[in-house]
């Protein structure tokens, strides 16, 4: 039993064992990890309140939107290329890192220099100079996650990054006893990360330490010919995450930066259950391509999306009917006015699920030139949406906007992608949309009846999955077919 256990995490075997092994680590990595991240910036919303928990949110929103200047595609590349080529895996990661620490420095004077004029919130200008370390720390941090990843070593991204959430946690709880404010828990969740970061460096240092040994001038060129689609992209794309949060400080109160930063806390938990099943399977699609395997590609497509949709649809009904709870559970009754919002935005699941696999097929066809012109239409719509909605209804009007950009990038991929690989998707969604309407309406009859909602949750997923059983939905037998050969 043991001996099995530990082929099935540790060694890649086969490409369906080796998406299984993938999945776990990455679901440690991602959901377990970002449960301990979760608690304490719950804890941390309770503690400073709407208007200094909105300040701390603002400050993680200008890091994550510079941050996309310190990749441009880099670590994606990487990923896919030594996932294609392992023969070259050396001189891609030393080619990579090369061009990494020139973007990084790039990217430290625009935060010095460019950052402080995105705000008019006075606070928010004095914590600035902490966004360049996290830029650096979550830089270096990502960069080596995609070296395991192209490698299909998810286990060292697990480790590193439940280190980090946990760290994160604990040093949160003990900062915020001593002194609730956004500054002091800002220092220690850039420590956390810092922390991480020194550790992916100590894990790797073997290729780290030989960085001048096997850079290619040639790869270089290649990468920076490949990757400019991509950082337009990135940072279109990381803008119209983050517009709706810098949009709100133009014409709205700290109070309200804090409630929507609330529903995204909860919302950006359930878009790491996508990225472990997409970041799974992209370097088993990208060899499938490489070795012009259609058939096969075409069949992983539909099982991915169909996983990816099992997920989803339960999610939005379940997330409708039990904003309320939820939001009064994780922080509290001054949350009250977030509820709406999270209504809205909950239906992005839709989009952002379907996408993980979508961006990821773009990326394998090399096809990420052609998506470009989306992107902008999408970024431009959230803009023009959240400059017509945000000063009449607020974050309600932010999160509408967030759905109807979303709705425009997402939809002309799609359609585009279709053209290129013609999977089919619906014919996968019967049983799963049965499945989740009837988990709705037991769902919300437990919620009338006044039960605890994370009771309701557990007895209505059971309801889910007992369902799909029954149904004989293929993704449940797959899963009991893989649990019986471990």
């Amino acid at each position: 039993m043991l001996l099995r256990l530990k082929e099935l995490l540790f060694t890649n075997r086969s490409a369906r064992q080796t998406i299984a092994k993938n999945v776990f680590w990455l679901s440690m990595s991602q959901v377990g990890s970002r449960i301990f991240r979760a608690a304490i910036l719950i804890y941390a919303a309770r503690v400073l309140g709407a208007a200094e928990y909105g300040i701390f949110s603002y400050v993680l929103g200008l890091a994550a939107f510079f941050t996309v200047f310190a990749d441009i595609g880099v670590s994606s590349l990487m990923t896919r290329d030594i996932a294609a080529h392992p023969e070259k895996r050396k001189e891609y990661f030393s080619s990579s890192f090369l061009i990494k620490i020139f973007l990084l420095l790039f990217t430290i004077l625009l935060v010095i220099f460019i950052a402080p004029y995105f705000t008019n919130i006075e606070k928010v200008k004095l914590l600035i100079p902490l966004v360049a370390f996290l830029v650096i720390f979550d830089g270096i941090r990502d960069f080596s996650i995609a070296y395991w990843r192209g490698r299909e070593k998810m286990e060292f991204e697990a480790i590193t990054t439940m280190i980090m959430n946990i760290t994160i946690m604990v040093a949160g709880f003990i900062i915020l006893s001593a002194s609730p404010t956004s500054k002091s828990l800002l220092f220690s969740y850039m420590a956390s990360v810092g922390l991480a970061t020194f550790l992916t460096i100590f894990l790797l240092w073997k290729r780290f330490s030989k960085i001048f040994l096997y850079f290619d001038k040639k790869i270089i060129r290649e990468i920076l010919n490949n990757c400019w689609p991509i950082a337009f992209s990135g940072m279109i794309g990381t803008f119209m995450l983050n517009t709706d949060i810098v949009m709100l400080g133009w014409w709205r109160t700290a109070e309200e930066i804090g409630y929507y930063s609330a529903d995204q806390r909860i919302i950006g938990v359930l878009y790491t259950l996508p990225a472990i099943i997409a970041s799974s399977i992209f370097p088993a699609v990208s060899k499938l391509i490489k070795q012009n395997e259609k058939e096969k590609t075409k069949t992983l497509n539909e099982k991915s999306i169909a996983a990816i949709f099992s997920i989803a649809i339960p999610l939005v009904i379940g997330g409708v009917i039990l904003a309320r709870p939820l939001i009064e559970l994780f922080f509290g009754q001054e949350y009250i006015p977030a509820i709406a919002a999270f209504k809205i935005l909950i239906f992005t699941t839709l989009l952002t699920f379907s996408g993980a696999i979508i961006s990821n097929l773009i990326m394998a066809h090399n096809q990420q030139k052609r998506f470009f012109k989306y992107v902008i239409s999408g970024a431009a719509g959230n803009v023009i949406f959240n400059a017509l909605l945000i000063p009449s209804y607020g974050i309600n009007g932010a999160a509408i906007a967030t759905l109807l950009s979303q709705s425009i990038y997402y939809g002309l991929s799609w359609r585009h992608v279709k053209k290129i690989d013609n999977f089919f998707t619906l014919k996968h969604l019967k049983k799963i949309i049965v499945s989740a309407l009837i988990m709705g309406f037991f769902s919300f009859l437990l919620n009338k009846f006044g039960l605890n909602v994370i009771i309701n949750i557990i007895i209505s997923s059971g309801i889910y999955f007992g369902i799909l059983y029954l149904l004989k939905e293929s993704i449940i037998l797959e899963i009991k077919s893989l649990i019986k050969s471990v």
